[in-house]
C-alpha cells in the first residue's frame, strides 16, 4: 500500500472516529453550563490524584524492570519510565504509536536487543493488561450487567463475549510460544508452511527472537511480584476517576463510590480498543452516556467530569513524557513519523 495513501487512510478513519464521537457526546449540550461546571470544579481533588497517576506509570515501569530482569543485567528502572512516558505521550497523538517507539527508547539506552524488549512488551499487553482487562470484564459482566444494558440498550453481549474470546486466544497462545516451544515449531509447519515458505520462514524467526521476553513466564519466583505490580498499576487508574467525582457538585448529592467509579473506568477503557488518539471523543462520549443514564445527572456535568479525567491524564503525559523526549532526543534522535516508528521496529 502506498505510504501517503496509508497516512491519508489512518488520518481519515481516525478523525471520523473523534468527530463522530465529540459531536455524539456534544450534541443537545448546553455550552455555558459545560463552561460553568468546569470552572466552578474544585480542583483540589484533580492535584490530589496526579500522584496517583504518577505512581500507576512509575510501577508500570517497575514492573517492566521485573519482566526483564532474568534477561537483561541491571534494567535501568528510570531509563523504563522515560520510555514508559514517552509512550504514553506519543499516543495521544499518533494512535498506539508509543507503543513502537516506547521499545526503541529503552533499547537504545540500555544496549538491550530489540526483540528481546518488543517480546516483553508483548507479554506485558496481551498476557499481563489482557487479564486484567478480563477481570474487570468479567466483574462488570457478573455484578453490573444490568447497568451496561440501561447504559448501552444498543451492546450486544455477543460482542462482549468475542471479546472476551479474542483476548483469551491470544493468552493461549502466548502460553503455548512460551511453554511449548516445539509444538509452536510444529503448528507453523503444518498450518504455514505448506502455503507460504516465507511467511513461515518469518513467523517463525519472530517466535524464536521472542524467546527471551517470555522468559519471565517461565520464572515462577516472579509470579506474585508480576501479579502484585499489576494490580498496584490498575488501581492507579482507578483511584483518580473515584477521587475526581469529587471535583464535581453532584457527588455530594450522589455519592458515588469506588464501585461506581469502577463500572466508570471499565466503560471508558473500552476507548483504548479504538483507532481514536488517546480515546478522545471515544472516552467523553462512553463516559457521558453511562453517567446519564445510570446516575441520572446533567449530560453537561457528565461531559464536564469526563473532560477533567480525560484532560488531567492528557497534561500529565504531555508534560512529562514531553519532558523526557526533549532529553531523549537531544542524546540520540528519535523517529517522529509512524512509518519511521515501525520500520525501525518490524522492519
Amino acid at each position: 500500500m502506498n505510504i501517503t495513501f496509508k497516512h491519508i487512510f489512518r488520518i481519515v478513519i481516525t478523525m471520523a472516529i473523534v468527530i463522530g464521537s465529540m459531536y455524539f457526546a456534544l450534541q443537545n449540550i448546553n455550552l455555558d453550563i459545560l463552561l460553568t461546571t468546569l470552572l466552578n470544579a474544585k480542583y483540589e481533588w484533580v492535584l490530589l490524584s496526579i500522584p496517583v497517576m504518577l505512581i500507576s506509570h512509575w510501577l508500570r515501569a517497575l514492573r517492566w524492570k521485573t519482566m526483564l530482569s532474568p534477561v537483561v543485567e541491571k534494567p535501568s528502572l528510570l531509563n523504563m519510565f522515560s520510555a514508559v512516558m514517552i509512550g504514553y505521550a506519543v499516543n495521544n497523538v499518533i494512535p498506539k504509536g508509543g507503543e513502537l517507539l516506547r521499545p526503541i527508547i529503552y533499547s537504545r539506552r540500555d544496549k538491550v536487543p530489540l526483540s528481546t524488549v518488543m517480546a516483553s512488551m508483548i507479554v506485558e499487553r496481551f498476557f499481563f493488561d489482557a487479564i486484567m482487562v478480563l477481570l474487570f470484564i468479567a466483574g462488570v459482566f457478573i455484578f453490573q450487567r444490568a447497568d451496561i444494558e440501561q447504559a448501552f440498550p444498543w451492546f450486544s453481549w455477543a460482542q462482549m463475549l468475542s471479546v472476551i474470546g479474542i483476548l483469551s486466544s491470544i493468552i493461549i497462545l502466548i502460553l503455548v510460544i512460551a511453554f511449548f516451544p516445539a509444538l509452536t515449531d510444529w503448528l507453523l509447519k503444518v498450518f504455514i508452511k505448506p502455503f507460504s515458505q516465507s511467511f513461515y520462514e518469518r513467523i517463525h524467526r519472530l517466535t524464536d527472537t521472542f524467546e527471551q521476553g517470555f522468559e519471565v513466564i517461565k520464572t515462577p519466583s516472579q509470579y506474585v511480584r508480576l501479579t502484585l505490580e499489576s494490580f498496584g498499576i490498575w488501581i492507579g487508574y482507578l483511584l483518580p476517576m473515584w477521587i475526581m467525582l469529587y471535583s464535581f457538585d453532584f457527588q455530594d448529592r450522589l455519592h458515588l463510590d469506588i464501585i461506581d467509579a469502577t463500572f466508570l473506568f471499565s466503560v471508558g477503557t473500552l476507548s483504548q480498543f479504538t483507532p481514536a488518539p488517546g480515546g478522545i471523543g471515544v472516552y467523553h462520549s462512553l463516559i457521558q452516556t453511562a453517567m446519564v443514564a445510570i446516575f441520572g445527572i446533567m449530560p453537561e456535568e457528565a461531559l464536564a467530569y469526563a473532560t477533567l479525567t480525560h484532560g488531567i491524564n492528557l497534561i500529565v503525559c504531555f508534560v512529562i513524557g514531553g519532558a523526557f523526549f526533549i532529553y531523549e532526543n537531544r542524546i540520540q534522535p528519535l523517529p517522529t513519523d509512524l512509518d519511521e516508528i515501525e520500520k525501525e521496529t518490524i522492519g
